[in-house]
């Protein structure tokens, strides 16, 4: 694990041809590059897969042990949502709840809509994520899949006796 302290996350999502991608760079406060991440999501609306690139990019920083961290998307709907300046849509409740609960792990975290240019590294990772195609699309999806509060999410849905 590296340990840093204030981490800045660039989140992004693709789509093409049916399919969705996303796309995450995490730098450290000197813009000194963590990680890259460009992964072939399930097909979903833009807005879903900007958040699961968002909570992608807040559980990695989180797994670096970084402390404070900003958020920077090229997505308004998102932001305005996570900043508390738009209502969330029903079908969002669960992604924003997510979202949210990681951003509070924090000692401090903040959310920031930025340009598509400033936004180009994780939009480039996202898209060359749909360029490579569905071959890591089933291993790479199922680890987000597992991100710990989408399986308690899921173990809370269950009907009792179903565990």
């Amino acid at each position: 694990m590296i340990a840093v302290q204030t981490v800045e996350i660039y989140a992004s999502a693709a789509e093409g041809d049916g399919r969705a991608a996303l796309g995450v760079v995490i730098r450290d406060s000197d813009g000194q590059t963590l990680r890259v991440v460009g992964r072939i999501a399930r097909p979903a609306p833009p807005v879903v897969v900007a958040y699961r690139a968002v909570l992608h990019g807040v559980w990695t920083a989180k797994r670096l042990g970084a402390r404070r961290i900003r958020v920077f998307t090229e997505h308004p709907e998102v932001v305005a949502q996570l900043t508390g300046d738009a209502e969330v849509p029903a079908d969002l409740i669960g992604l924003y709840l997510q979202t949210k609960a990681m951003l509070n792990a924090y000692r401090w975290s903040s959310v920031e809509l930025i340009t598509r240019e400033q936004n180009a590294a994780a939009i480039q990772a996202a898209a060359e994520a749909l360029v490579r195609g569905h071959a890591a699309a089933v291993s790479e999806e199922d680890e987000l899949d597992f991100l710990p509060l989408w399986l308690s999410a899921e173990r809370v849905a269950e009907p009792a006796g179903h565990h």
